[in-house]
C-alpha cells in the first residue's frame, strides 16, 4: 500500500471541474478508489448524482473508459463488456489486463438494481462494484419551473421557506395551502421533459408524479405516485385547471408630486388604489402594444386608427385616469409622470422580447385575469373560429399566459415557435425586419354532461368534477439534457403545483438503505409518526454475503487506508466482489459540508458503520474502535435528519434504533469470532 506522500502524487482519473456537492461523500470515495486501482481500468455507472455531476453534455470529469447506463443496471452493462473483454483477450485479440468496475448509488443497487447486481454475483463475472450509499434518494426539478403559491406564480428560485405554496390535498382532492419547509441547491442534472395535451415540465428521472392507478371493473381507482423513469405515455397525471381564490390586488403606490426631483408640473390624473377588470384590460393591451418612458413622462401604445384596439384603451384610458390623451396614425400618448411610474411599477418589463406576466396577476380573481386576457388580445391576438391564437416575441411571456389561461378553466395548446421575414405580415401588420416568434391557441372549455354519461366521462377524466384539478394523459417524456436543478420541500400534504402539474416534494426521498427513524420527504416526521422511517435499513452487504462472492467489504472514506487495501484486494480477486462505502450527503443528511468526513468517523467509531471483509466466507474485523470508541448519540446529533430523535417524547425510538445497532454489531462480532467487549 502506497504511502500518503506517494498516493498525492499519483494522477488523478476523476478531474476537477465536476459539479458534485462540496463534502459530497461519493467523490472522495471515487478518488480514493481510482488511486488504490492500478493499471487500466474501465468503469461503469447508472444514472445518479454521481454521473450527472461528472459528465455535464458534452464534457466528462473523467480520465478513464467510463459507460453511463440510463437506468439503474449498472452491474449488467458492465459485466457485458467484461465478457466481451474475456472473448477478444481467448482470441488473442487483447492482450493486457484489465479491471472493471461498477459504480451505483441507493437506486442503482438497494432498490432498483439489486436485480442486475445479483445476476452478475450468480454469473460469476470477474468485476468489482461499489455501492457509494448515501441513504437516501436525492430528486428535483428544473429552476425554470414555476410554482402556485399564495402570492402569485414564482420561479423555483424565488421560493423561500416559509411561502404558503398550492397543494393537492390527497383526502379531499382538493386545492390547499401549504408552508413551503425547505430549498435546497442540488446542482446541475439531466432532466427529461414530461409532456401532456395542455401542460409540460422539466425534472429529473426520479421526481414522483401523482398518477392515476385504475384498478380494474368493480374496484376503486387509487393515486400512486411514480417517478419519471417509472413512468409511460398513457400514464394519467393531476393536473391544475382552475384557481378561482384571488382578490382585487392593492398597489401600493406614492404618487410624484410638484416638487420633486425633476418634476416641475404635473397632468392631473387618478390612479387606481385596487386592480379591476377595465384596468386590467388596459393593462393587457399595454404588455402587446404599449411602451413607458418614465424620463419624460411618457405611455406609449402601437395602435393604428380606426383599430378595436385603439377605440377600446381610448374609451378605457378616460375611464380609469381622466385627463387627455394625443394621437397620429399610429400611436397613442398618454403623458403623465405618474402614470408612466405607476405602469413602470408593476413589473410587466419593457421592450417587446422581455414583457411577461408578473406575479401578482395570478392572484387575481377570475374575472380580472380573463378581462387582461382580452387586453392581450386586443393587441397581438386574433380568433380562428372558436380558437384564440396570441402572438408574442418574448417566449418568457407566452410560458406564463399559458399556466395562467390554465387557472381559469381555458383548454391551452403547446407553444409554438415561427421565424418570418421581413414584410411578411403577422397579425394585420408587416414585419419591419426579419422576426422570430411563437404563438399558443386556446378556447374556452365545453362543460360536459356529466348526468347523462357519468360513468362514461367519468372513465374518460377521473377528476372530471372536481373544481380545480383534471386528468391529463402524458403525451411524451424526452431527455433535455443537463440543467441546474432545485429541490423543494413543502409540509403536510408533502406536494405541489408546478408548472400546473402535481408533483411529489422534491428533495430526499428514502430508501430501503435509509436507517430506521431517518427523517426525509417520503418519511417525514409528523404528529402521527414521530420517528421518521419506520423500517429497518436493509442490510445488503449480507445479502451479497449469502451469494458467495468471494470478496466482500464495508468501508468507511474517513479511514482510507482501510478501503484502499480493500480495493486492491478486490480488484486482484478472481470473480465477482463487493465494496458497500459509507458515503456522506451534506444536502440529503443536513449537515455543514466540511463535516463529511468527520461523520463518516463518527459511523464506524460508535458501530453504525463497521468495517469488516468477508473473504470465500470467512469474516475479518478490519477496524475496531476500542478505546476509541464514541457514544452512539454523538453520530445522531451530527445529523440534522435525526434531531426529532432528541426530543423527550422520542426517547424510546432512539433507545430501540441504538439496540438494534449494538445487536447487529454483536452478530457481525461472532461471526468473526471475536468477543464483544464494549457491548
Amino acid at each position: 500500500m502506497p504511502s500518503l506522500k506517494e498516493l498525492v502524487k499519483k494522477k488523478e482519473r476523476l478531474s476537477r471541474g465536476h459539479r458534485l456537492c462540496p463534502g459530497c461523500g461519493a467523490s472522495i470515495i471515487v478518488r480514493q478508489i481510482l488511486l488504490a486501482a492500478e493499471g487500466p481500468v474501465v468503469l461503469s455507472c447508472a444514472t445518479g448524482c454521481l454521473e450527472v455531476a461528472t459528465s455535464i453534455y458534452p464534457y466528462t470529469a473523467w480520465k478513464t473508459p467510463w459507460i453511463h447506463c440510463a437506468f439503474e443496471n449498472s452491474a449488467a452493462t458492465l459485466s457485458g463488456v467484461e465478457s466481451a473483454y474475456r472473448s477478444l483477450k481467448s482470441q488473442g485479440k487483447i492482450d493486457k489486463t484489465i479491471k472493471f468496475i461498477a459504480f451505483g448509488g441507493d437506486g442503482g443497487t438497494y432498490d432498483i438494481g439489486l436485480q442486475a447486481l445479483s445476476g452478475v454475483l450468480e454469473r460469476g463475472h470477474n468485476l468489482l462494484y461499489v455501492c457509494y450509499d448515501n441513504q437516501a434518494y436525492m430528486n428535483c426539478l428544473s429552476t425554470s419551473s414555476l410554482i402556485m403559491t399564495k402570492d402569485g406564480l414564482k420561479r423555483i428560485t424565488e421560493i423561500r421557506e416559509g411561502d404558503k405554496i398550492y397543494s393537492f390535498d390527497q383526502k379531499t382532492r382538493q386545492l390547499v395551502l401549504k408552508k413551503c419547509s425547505g430549498v435546497f441547491n442540488n446542482g446541475t442534472k439531466d432532466v427529461y421533459e414530461v409532456t401532456t395535451l395542455h401542460h409540460s415540465i422539466k425534472a429529473t428521472a426520479n421526481h414522483p408524479f401523482l398518477v392515476l392507478k385504475r384498478n380494474g371493473r368493480g374496484r376503486k381507482n387509487s393515486f400512486i405516485w411514480k417517478t419519471i423513469s417509472e413512468m409511460k405515455t398513457g400514464d394519467e397525471v393531476v393536473v391544475l385547471k382552475n384557481l378561482d381564490q384571488g382578490e382585487s390586488f392593492e398597489f401600493n403606490f406614492d404618487k410624484a408630486k410638484k416638487g420633486d426631483f425633476k418634476v416641475n408640473r404635473l397632468n392631473e390624473i387618478n390612479l387606481p388604489e385596487y386592480s379591476s377588470s377595465d384596468l386590467m384590460k388596459y393593462l393587457g393591451i399595454y404588455v402587446g402594444d404599449g411602451w413607458v418612458r418614465s424620463g419624460k413622462g411618457e405611455v406609449g401604445f402601437a395602435l393604428p386608427r380606426n383599430s378595436r384596439a385603439r377605440e377600446t384603451l381610448i374609451s378605457l384610458h378616460s375611464r380609469i385616469f381622466g385627463g387627455t390623451i394625443r394621437t397620429d396614425e399610429v400611436y397613442v400618448y398618454a403623458n403623465s409622470v405618474n402614470i408612466a411610474r405607476f405602469i413602470g411599477s408593476l413589473a410587466f418589463g419593457s421592450g417587446a422580447k422581455n414583457k411577461t406576466i408578473p406575479s401578482w396577476v395570478f392572484t387575481l380573481p377570475k374575472k380580472e385575469k380573463e378581462s387582461f386576457a382580452q387586453g392581450l388580445m386586443l393587441s397581438d391576438g386574433y380568433k380562428i373560429g372558436s380558437s384564440s391564437r396570441y402572438v408574442s416575441a418574448s417566449y418568457g411571456l407566452l410560458i406564463r399566459l399559458r399556466l395562467l389561461l390554465q387557472t381559469m378553466d381555458f383548454r391551452v395548446g403547446k407553444i409554438h415557435k415561427q421565424r418570418k421575414e421581413k414584410g411578411t405580415k403577422c397579425v394585420g401588420r408587416e414585419l419591419l425586419n426579419d422576426s422570430e416568434y411563437g404563438y399558443i391557441c386556446f378556447s374556452e372549455r365545453q362543460k360536459w354532461n356529466t348526468e347523462k354519461y357519468p360513468a362514461q366521462y367519468r372513465y374518460q377524466n377521473f377528476l372530471i368534477d372536481n373544481e380545480y384539478f383534471e386528468m391529463e394523459k402524458v403525451r411524451d417524456i424526452e431527455l433535455v439534457g443537463p440543467e441546474p436543478t432545485l429541490d423543494l420541500r413543502v409540509e403536510g400534504e408533502h406536494n405541489f403545483v408546478a408548472d400546473g402539474i402535481v408533483v411529489h416534494n422534491t428533495g430526499i426521498q428514502r430508501s430501503s438503505a435509509s436507517p430506521c427513524g431517518a427523517a426525509t420527504t417520503t418519511s417525514p416526521v409528523g404528529k402521527v409518526i414521530t420517528e421518521g422511517k419506520q423500517q429497518e435499513r436493509k442490510d445488503l452487504t449480507e445479502i451479497v454475503v449469502a451469494h458467495r462472492a468471494p470478496y466482500v467489504a464495508q468501508a468507511s472514506p474517513a479511514f482510507y487506508n482501510d478501503l484502499m487495501k480493500k480495493v486492491q484486494k478486490a480488484l486482484s480477486t478472481e470473480g465477482p466482489t463487493f465494496m458497500n462505502i459509507f458515503s456522506p450527503c451534506p444536502r440529503g443528511w443536513r449537515h455543514p459540508d466540511s463535516q463529511s468526513i468527520e461523520i463518516a468517523r463518527l459511523a464506524v467509531l460508535t458501530g453504525f458503520w463497521p468495517l469488516y471483509e468477508v473473504e470465500n466466507g470467512e469474516y475479518r474485523i478490519t477496524y475496531r474502535p476500542r478505546k476509541k470508541r464514541k457514544p452512539f448519540i454523538d453520530w445522531i446529533k451530527s445529523q440534522g435528519r435525526f434531531k426529532h430523535l432528541l426530543r423527550e417524547e422520542n426517547k424510546a425510538i432512539l433507545e430501540k434504533l441504538e439496540r438494534s445497532v449494538r445487536q447487529r454489531e454483536g452478530r457481525l462480532l461472532a461471526l468473526a469470532g471475536e468477543k464483544d467487549e464494549s457491548l
